[in-house]
């Protein structure tokens, strides 16, 4: 099925003074943090190659094969923030309030990435060349939900950001490691923020015209889910 363009035309106009609402509303909650305050710099060390440093071994890690398992997907996750902001320019717009809050959700998504791959290197937590080596097989062949329009993405992403803020804030509480727990609730609080704009915009829809809204959270309910 193609995108109803002149559809997708419509929803943005309605949309849009609340999308500026929200994003204000979400400018004035945000607090600024920074990545590097939450990563345990003083157990790095160099790894091998070409600095001669120690290699990665299972046991140098203090946390458990679950739990490791469960950090690599959640940065795997937020690794595909390329065609996760590619799909939402592509049904929404660059221009005005849609635009300002794709570029603030992409900033605040990408030290997302960067602050748990710091920590998985300093904490020597994960295998790093097998991590990288994840990472270059899913940014450069990743699967990404394509939605037909504004609403079938507004519809998805209000259910992935809530998933996401629960998926880091369990595997922090898991860990059994402060410093872990500590940067993914921080990272969850982001996605919390997420949850919310993308939310009321839907509930905003719901209000305007419901018979779409339930038709996209109905194909939404149907859906493979997407491995990311």
């Amino acid at each position: 099925m193609k995108i109803d363009t002149a559809e997708a035309v419509r929803w943005l106009a309605e949309l849009e003074p609340v999308a500026e609402d929200l994003m204000n509303r979400h400018l004035g909650t945000a607090r600024e943090w920074f990545p590097h305050q939450y990563v345990p710099w003083s157990l790095g060390r160099d790894f091998d190659g070409p600095l001669g440093g120690e290699p990665w071994r299972p046991e140098q890690s203090a946390l458990s094969p679950a739990v490791r398992s469960a950090l690599v997907v959640n940065l795997l996750t937020e690794d595909n923030l390329p065609g996760y902001h590619w799909t939402i320019a592509s049904r929404t717009s660059r221009d005005g309030a849609w635009g300002a809050w794709l570029h603030r959700w992409t900033a605040e998504e990408d030290r997302h990435a960067a602050s748990i791959r710091a920590y998985l290197h300093a904490a020597r937590a994960v295998d790093p060349v097998a991590l990288e080596r994840a990472r270059m097989a899913q940014v450069g062949t990743s699967a990404v939900p394509e939605p037909l329009g504004v609403i079938d993405l507004v519809a998805y992403v209000s259910v992935q950001e809530p998933a996401a803020r629960v998926s880091h804030r369990n595997t922090g509480r898991l860990s059994g490691d402060p410093v872990c727990e500590r940067l993914l609730a921080r990272v969850a609080q982001d996605e919390n923020l997420h949850m919310v704009f993308y939310r009321e915009l839907l509930r905003a829809a719901l209000e305007t015209d419901p018979d779409p809204v339930l038709t996209a959270a109905g194909l939404l309910a149907d859906a493979e889910p997407v491995q990311a």
